[in-house]
């Protein structure tokens, strides 16, 4: 795209104050960077720290791609034309002798003493509630957005999981826009074959000018620049110095008002409804074993006349190796999917399932023709990063024998269920009524979920404390303390406290270590259980009378082993508590981390 103007036709002068300068606005590119502002309204005036009122409003319409020739000796002040925008009206037209009466309805707009109409895309739209920037529903129907939440302003596609059409308050709530991701737009106005119009009023206010600003403003006549051809036209108010209302304070005040057009890409009249991809599905290759192939060769593409596909030709299910990388853009995004076997899925628009699976924790694999069928256009060059060579049958026997993240987890919550089956099955052998597991955690809860996400090969010592972070949450928050305290009182009192003269309730994590000493006591030794409390004390060294020396030893050993056994776990809620998640790191209490506290 061209520049709205070129900055050789506009006059020096016009940037000689740099608090009145608005080249920004008249030499920019009309398309550039991934947002597109299609409106704008400052809600409230205040000067900002150069004593600088700075008002904006922008509004866009559609008109037919030679329509702003034929309407650009009528676009005057911005305000003054777009006056009766996204406002349903009629009139009484006069021709010939005879009259008519027309209605337009907010969707039309009749450009005043021209008979061009045009379609209101994002205007000012003033209610009994206030005033608003409005959206023509048209826009966000087209590519079938959703408000992801209503009142929000945020337009969402589903299908890629991105925000396309975003309406926000900014500028501490002084200014109102309405934005659009660049390549919808295009899109969009390639599927109207309609131009857009945008006209922009800013005006720049500097109160108590020095004289040195004074001196060098230009005052005069308005200022013309632009032409059909050029698509834009600018008419700058220099008016000078003038008094603020009712003898406020003097201020020199240039107005600008801008109208500049984008008009329509080119449409295919072969295939008007074809999503055209970014690059060329012909020469885009991925590796497989046999070589370079086009997994465009399997997509329905109308053919070019003497164009032919890069590559060789393979089988449909040749398989593509990525690095599992790939997938960390679709991790915890809105609308996707990832399974445990690296299948990733966006809603019902598309997935890539039939055939994709992990090996070890470094690639992925799928059939070329399943990635080609199942992977839109849009997503191919994000997969393209992250394509390897095929491993040699030597390293895939190697990655396959890798017990990937997603399996270990699962088989953490394995283990959860059978401590769940074994707590029960030591209340019910102590005569304790418990009916609820005492882990009621879940692999659906952000901790279990993001446990699987893809472990990066490049990923520094904050991801380690982030990943033992969630496997403590996971454990410890699933825990149920008063489940374990029902237990341990179900032995004997106050069991669910530490063996001390001024005794404190143990946390969840060492109420599950006594447990667990308790339930190897029982096994290893089979006493009472009107036993059990003075063993528990004699294996923790808090009793008060000498025991067999033989059995203070065993029991001793006991309690050597369940702390052996907890040290991961005592390791990972350290961790959690100095390793700096939500605070700054204690470099000195994480190097002695996982020491028990019982």
């Amino acid at each position: 795209m061209t520049a709205i103007l070129n900055r050789d036709d506009a006059p020096s002068h016009l940037s000689s104050i740099s608090e009145l300068d608005f080249s920004g606005d008249l030499f920019a590119e009309r398309v550039t960077g991934p947002w597109f502002r299609l409106g704008a309204w400052t809600t409230t005036s205040t000067r900002d720290a150069r004593h600088v009122e700075d008002e904006v409003m922008r509004q866009s319409l559609l008109l037919l791609p030679d329509g702003f020739a034929a309407v650009f000796d009528k676009l005057e002040s911005v305000g003054n034309v777009l006056h009766g925008l996204g406002k349903p009206a009629g009139s009484v037209h006069s021709g010939d002798g005879e009259k008519e009466y027309i209605y337009f309805p907010f969707h039309k707009f009749e450009f005043p003493f021209t008979s061009e109409v045009a379609e209101p895309l994002v205007f000012v739209w003033s209610h009994t509630s206030g005033t608003r920037l409005f959206i023509n529903p048209d826009l966000w129907m087209y590519f079938e957005l959703e408000e992801k939440t209503p009142g929000s302003g945020i337009w969402w596609d589903p299908r890629r999981g991105a925000d396309v059409l975003v309406r926000r308050v900014i500028d501490e709530g002084r200014l109102e826009t309405v934005e659009i991701r660049t390549d919808y737009l295009l899109k969009y106005l390639q599927a109207r074959q309609m131009s857009l119009l945008v006209g922009h009023y800013r005006h720049l206010h500097l109160f108590n000018p020095s004289q040195t600003a004074i001196g060098a403003f230009v005052k005069g006549d308005d200022l013309t620049l632009g032409s059909p051809e050029q698509g834009a036209k600018a008419i700058l108010q220099n008016w000078g110095l003038r008094q603020g209302l009712t003898g406020g304070a003097e201020f020199l005040q240039r107005r600008l008002h801008l109208w500049f057009e984008i008009k329509p890409p080119a449409i295919d009249l072969e295939d008007p409804w074809a999503d055209a991809p970014s690059f060329d599905p012909y020469t885009f290759t991925l590796p497989t074993r046999s070589g370079l192939v086009a997994p465009a060769r399997w997509k329905h593409l109308l053919r070019s006349d003497g164009k032919t596909f890069e590559g060789i030709t393979c089988d449909f299910m040749d398989r593509v190796f990525f690095r599992q990388e790939v997938l960390t853009k679709y991790e915890g995004a809105a609308g996707f999917d990832v399974k445990d076997d690296g299948s990733v899925s966006c809603h019902h628009y598309w997935g890539l399932v039939r055939s994709t699976s992990r090996l070890g924790n470094e690639l992925l694999s799928t059939a070329i023709g399943d990635f080609a069928e199942g992977v839109p256009f849009e997503e191919w060059p994000h997969w393209k990063q992250y394509a390897v060579e095929p491993p040699s049958s030597e390293t895939a026997k190697s990655l396959a024998q890798e017990t990937t993240i997603p399996e270990a987890v699962n088989s953490l919550l394995n283990a959860l269920n059978r401590l769940n089956a074994a707590f029960a099955e030591m209340a019910a052998s102590l005569g304790v009524r418990i009916a609820e597991p005492v882990w009621r955690g879940s692999l659906d809860s952000l901790a279990g979920r993001q446990l699987k996400w893809v472990y990066p090969a490049t990923a520094d010592d904050d991801e380690f404390i982030k990943r033992a972070t969630l496997a403590s949450t996971l454990f410890l928050d699933g825990l149920q303390p008063a489940l374990l305290r029902k237990l341990l009182n179900g032995v004997g009192k106050k069991l669910d406290q530490t063996l001390e003269k001024s005794p404190k309730p143990l946390g969840s994590r060492n109420l599950l270590q006594r447990v667990t000493l308790i339930a190897l006591l029982i096994e290893e030794i089979q006493p009472k259980k009107t036993r059990i409390p003075m063993l528990l004390k004699q294996a923790e060294a808090k009793a008060k009378s000498a025991v067999d020396s033989d059995l203070q030893k065993e029991l001793g050993e006991l309690h050597k082993r369940v702390r052996d056994e907890f040290a991961p776990l005592a390791f990972l809620y350290d961790l959690r508590t100095h390793g700096g998640l939500a605070h700054p790191p204690n470099k000195g209490e994480t190097l002695v981390c996982g020491t028990p506290q019982l």
